[in-house]
Formats: C-alpha cells, structure tokens, sequence
C-alpha cells in the first residue's frame, strides 16, 4: 500500500496531537464536510502504523461511498482535502501559542468594527503583558512596533495631528528592531567565515557599528551583547571576552535562552580557540567555570543531551583537574544522553584515567569505544597512541601510527587543516619513538632540539596534541 501524505503527516501527529486533530476535524468552524469526518476515523483506527489494506482507495471508497462505482478522483480529493485540514491544524496549533499574533489580529478586528472601549482595554493589556517580559529581544520590538502602529492606527482618524509622537516612537522601535536582527545575521556570517573561509557580503555592518558606537548608553541587554559578540568576533581582543563574561552575569535573567546560549557558545569559543590554536591553558579555568554555571543542556531548555555536548563538558572540567565534578556530572546525566551511550562513558572514564596518570585503566576504558563519529574516532586513536607510547609499548605505537595514516588519508570526511595538525602529531611521535628505542648517537640534542623545534612550529593544539608532545619531549 503506497503512503500518502496524509498518513504521513498524521504519522507525526503524537497521541495528544492525534486526539486534537480529531477534535478540529469534527468541529463545524472547520469542517463541515462529513465525509472528511468519516474518513478521518477509519483512518484514525489504524494510529500510529497505518498499515492496514483497508487503508487502500479501493476500500476507503467503498466504505465512505457504499456500493458507488469506485471513482479513483473522488476519494483523491477526499484525501487530499483531510490534508489540507491537516495544514490548516498545524497552523492553528502554532497561532493558539503564538500571543503576539492574537493580540495584533485581535486588535485590528476591534479597530475596524469601531469597538473603541474594547480596543482601548484590549491594547492596555497586551502592553502591560509585553512590558511584563524580561527578554527584549527582536521579538518583543516587533511587537511593540504592531501595537504602536495599531495605536496610531486607532486615534489617527479621530485626531489627526496626534500621529508625529506615534511615527517617531515607531521609528525609533524599529531601530532597535532592525539593529537586533541585523547584528544576529552579522554574527553568523563572520561565524562562517571564519569556519568555512565563504565571504559574504556584509552591507550596511560598518554603518550599523558606527551608529551603535555613538550610542553613549545602550539601555537594551539583547542589543549590547550581540554589539560585544561582534566586536569579540572581529578582534579577538580579550578585554571583550571578560565584557561579554560580566554582561553575561548581569544580563542572565534578561535574555531568552536562545540569547543566552549563543552569548554562551562565544565566551567557550573564544576559550577553544585560545586553546586549540594558540596552546594556551590559562582560560581553561574560565571555561570551566562557563560549563559549572552553564550546563549546556539546560541552557537551551532540553532534558536529553547529545552525546558531543556531554563529552566536551566533561574533558573541560578534567583538563583542570575537576575530577570530583566531572564524575558526578557523568553519575548525575548519563540517562539524558540520547545515543551512544556506552562509547561515551567509556570516553570519559579513558580521559579522566588518563589525566590521573592510570594508563592501564585508560587503554582498558578507551580500547571498548567504537564511536561512528570520525571526529571521536580521532580522538580515541590520538589517546591510544599516547597511552601507548606512555606504557612504552613502541611497536604497537608504531603499528598504531601506520593504521592512523591510512585512516587519515581514506577518510574524506576530515577537513585538510585537521589532517595537516594530525599528520603533524603522528610524524613527530614517530620520531620520538625512534629516539627511545636507538642507539644513543652523537647527534642525539640535535635531534631532540629539532623536534622541540618542530613541536612549537605545529599548525595548532587541536585535541591537545601540542601540549602533550611538548610534556613528553621535556619530560
């Protein structure tokens, strides 16, 4: 039996949902069409799989339309249109959520019908509800701006002359809506070029910065952090991660939590990349802290973690020795993660042996993970390389390090930079390796001050892989 979009749309329709939809189908604002109704319960008998035969046109029609001759276009349309009731309940479902749309609409409805009282009460508590948010973000400013403009709109033919104070509060709402937008549309263009080199065309962003720096108080948080974030974003100046740190303690109540998270997102990036390309350690701490006061799943408001997630706030917290915290984080949200449930723990057990210097039950814990994930399949492979040649069991680093070529070079997946740093990390230990296990020579410092050499002059610190080269060769 083929699937129809209207199995699969209510295929998405939960049991709550299923139940509500039945309601809407068999309400007359609706549907006044009992066909549809009737189509709707045969269909609604074989929830959630819809599997059944009886399902098949030949016997939808034949049950809807008794012994009629089967007429292939007449149950078409019949489907088609329980469809488009489906569309039409998704739409209602988002509107009934959706206060600001029911108060703008509301309001018009009220204005043109001249129910003036009505209006007037109907306005005055839709602003109170609007100013009673905490997060003015572009969502609230363009809300703002449809009830200045239904105000406008509502005294304007009664009195004239009074529309100059409404229009210059509009104007000004729309400031600070349009700069909002813009400065978001901005960060993720810059955000882009950074990741993936593309170069967009970023108009008006030197006149909107300009405008911005000559506010001489900005009274709006969504609006100076984003302000900040940019200026982080293109300078990379420390005193602007630390501004956006202090913005983020004093603003925490007054940003949505989407806000709250790319502010979030920022100050951990900058603490990544100070790690991760120039080797430092001393934001470790920082960006510990943003993980201790900031768990990312709460931030966005999910009970479920993503397995990625879950392991970078454990390796923050162990890369400066939080063991005590990492291990009950691990304890307290394991049942949260979605996927990947048991290579996870075993990651995090790995890494947290493997900082404690227990190399055998880091190799034990690292050896049972077999992520799908090419980015951790590098990650376990860089720590069994270490821990091997740690443990000095040098022919199965070297084995270890043919394989990983090979790997690196089959992998398409891998961005280039990756694998220059990875490369970088694999030929170096090689080198270390045959300095262990040779003869002693005269040219043995040379060698090692090549290699010292070689370790400062590595295109990045991704995964680490600097430093722990830089504790081995000075060890």
């Amino acid at each position: 039996m083929q699937e129809t979009l209207l199995i699969k749309f209510l295929k998405t329709l939960n049991h709550l949902e299923i139940r509500q939809f039945r309601d809407f189908v068999n309400s007359p604002v609706f549907n006044k069409n009992k066909k549809i109704a009737e189509l709707f319960e045969i269909h609604f008998k074989f929830y959630p799989e819809f599997t059944s035969e009886e399902l098949s046109e030949q016997n939808l029609f034949k049950k809807i339309f008794g012994n009629e001759k089967f007429n292939y276009s007449k149950i078409k349309i019949l489907i088609s249109d329980l469809f488009g009731l489906g569309k039409e309940f998704l739409a209602f479902r988002i509107y009934k959520k959706d206060q600001n749309a029911k108060e703008k609409n509301l309001l018009f409805a009220l204005r043109e019908r001249n129910l003036d009282k009505a209006f007037e009460q109907a306005h005055k508590l839709a602003d109170t509800r609007l100013e009673n948010i905490k997060a003015k973000d572009e969502k609230y400013f363009l809300h703002k701006i449809d009830l200045e403009f239904e105000l406008m709109a509502f005294h304007v033919p009664k009195k004239p002359n009074v529309n100059f104070p409404y229009l210059q509060k509009k104007l000004d709402l729309f400031l600070e809506y349009s700069a909002i937008v813009l400065l978001k549309i901005y960060n993720i263009m810059l955000h882009e070029n950074h990741q993936n080199s593309f170069q967009f065309d970023m108009k008006m962003f030197d006149n909107l910065m300009n405008y911005l720096q000559s506010i001489e108080k900005m009274d709006n948080p969504t609006l100076e952090i984003y302000y900040y974030i940019i200026i982080l974003e293109k300078t990379a100046d420390e005193k602007y991660f630390y501004i956006l740190k202090d913005l983020k303690k004093k603003y925490k109540d007054k940003l949505t939590p989407f806000d709250n998270y790319m502010l979030y997102l920022h100050l951990d990036n900058y603490c990544a990349t100070a790690y991760n390309e120039h080797s430092r350690t001393d934001l470790l701490g920082e960006q510990f802290l943003l993980v201790k006061e900031n768990l990312l799943f709460e931030l966005v408001g999910k009970g479920k973690i993503l397995y990625p997630d879950f392991l970078n706030e454990v390796k923050k917290a162990v890369r400066v020795n939080e063991f005590e915290w990492a291990e009950e984080y691990i304890t307290k949200h394991k049942d949260n993660l979605t996927d990947e449930i048991e290579n996870t723990l075993n990651f995090c057990y790995g890494f947290i042996s493997h900082k404690k210097g227990d190399p055998d039950q880091a190799l034990d814990y690292f050896s049972r993970t077999n992520f799908p994930n090419f980015i951790m399949k590098v990650q376990v492979k860089i720590h069994l390389l270490q821990l091997y040649f740690e443990k000095e069991y040098y022919e199965q680093a070297v084995l270890m390090i043919d394989t990983f070529k090979h790997y690196l070079a089959r992998e398409k997946s891998i961005k280039d930079s990756m694998k220059v740093s990875i490369f970088e990390f694999l030929k170096i230990t090689g080198e270390l390796i045959k300095l262990k296990t040779e003869i002693p020579g005269n040219d043995r410092n040379f060698r090692l001050d090549k290699l010292k050499q070689d370790i400062e002059n590595m295109s990045n610190n991704r995964f680490g892989i600097k430093l722990w080269l830089r504790a081995i060769i000075n060890n």
